[in-house]
């Protein structure tokens, strides 16, 4: 480009052409051009953009999707957004959301397939007041406990309702959002939550709290699992391993690059106090590695697939058979 500069007096009507093509060269190099060459995907993520997920940000902002030829955007779930609703309609290539959530989808018919487990243990919980006498799930009785209904926050409520022999008409029920509006300001005295971050946000901002997890009442199986369609699967299955090699090669960035994986949210939501990402951070990640033997990183096993059943099953939610091992495949994170 300096050698056209220099010779700008005597090469003007051709420089000017070549500036133009020059603006273009520049584009590829950034990676806007080059995306002409690479495969758009859509990935829905389950709610906001959060430290949840924060392995997919990575992947994306150190390059790891785009490597595997990938052009993937990424978009926000949230209540009218339902991951599971939008990847089955074709909205969506690909999307993450709870595990529960999922075999419920496919006992109505609906062909999504699992293709790795990025929370090994579900991170649901619920949140109460430090001074409420609220410590179990049996003192939710007469209490005002929010339900975010078709979350996986939902799910796990209603297995627990069942598991301590409980109905919805021992409790107050009210409807939220994912805000934690409702509980600070008194309107509930139950918050479900994932416990990677809403008691952090909150002890931030001086409210002394009780967490209550679903495992520690006798639920433990995966939390949010990614997903897309049979006929992705069965049609497109370089595609699905190439975004599935991206999504692990981000979470083994983040798992080692703490820094990195900070910077990779803050880049996508200004939502969470700077001060407070840390402590997210290392609330996160032990719910990310594997804790069953030879187990790789997105690794899922059939027992634990099974024990997600049972757990919806027993709680009225699934009816009629279904076969666990038919709602995933893990050929592509071995």
């Amino acid at each position: 480009m300096k050698a056209f500069i220099r010779n700008f007096a005597v090469v003007t009507t051709f420089f000017l052409l070549l500036t133009g093509c020059g603006g273009e060269g520049e584009s590829s190099s950034a990676g806007a051009g080059n995306s002409a060459a690479l495969e758009s995907v859509t990935f829905r993520l389950a709610w906001v953009h959060d430290m949840a997920e924060v392995g997919i940000f990575v992947a994306k902002e150190q390059g790891y999707f785009e490597k595997e030829g990938l052009d993937v955007t990424i978009e926000p779930g949230g209540f009218g957004l339902d991951p599971i609703k939008l990847v089955a309609t074709g909205t969506n290539d690909y999307g993450i959301g709870g595990a529960g959530n999922l075999l419920l989808a496919r006992a109505q018919g609906v062909p999504l397939l699992a293709i790795g487990a990025e929370f090994q243990n579900t991170p649901v919980g619920f949140v109460t007041l430090k001074d409420s006498g609220i410590t179990s799930f049996r003192d939710f009785k007469g209490k005002r406990v929010g339900i975010q209904t078709g979350a996986d926050t939902d799910v796990l409520y209603r297995a627990l309702l069942a598991k301590n022999t409980m109905t919805s008409e021992d409790v107050k029920e009210v409807p939220i959002q994912y805000d934690m509006g409702p509980f600070v300001n008194g309107g509930i005295d139950v918050l479900p939550a994932y416990v990677t971050n809403q008691p952090i946000t909150l002890q931030s901002k001086g409210f002394e709290t009780n967490v209550i997890t679903a495992a520690s009442q006798g639920l433990n199986y995966y939390g949010n699992v990614f997903f897309t369609t049979e006929k992705t699967v069965k049609e497109n299955p370089e595609q699905a391993a190439r975004f599935m090699r991206a999504v692990r090669s981000g979470w083994k960035h983040a798992l080692a690059n703490k820094a990195d994986a900070i910077a990779a949210l803050r880049k996508y939501t200004q939502e969470f106090d700077p001060k407070d990402l840390e402590q997210i951070y290392d609330a996160v990640m032990p719910f990310i590695k594997p804790d069953e033997s030879g187990v790789p990183l997105l690794g899922m096993t059939l027992a634990r697939w099974e024990n997600t059943a049972e757990v919806i099953r027993d709680a009225g939610l699934l009816k009629g058979p279904l076969d666990p091992a038919t709602a995933f495949t893990d050929e592509f994170v071995r």
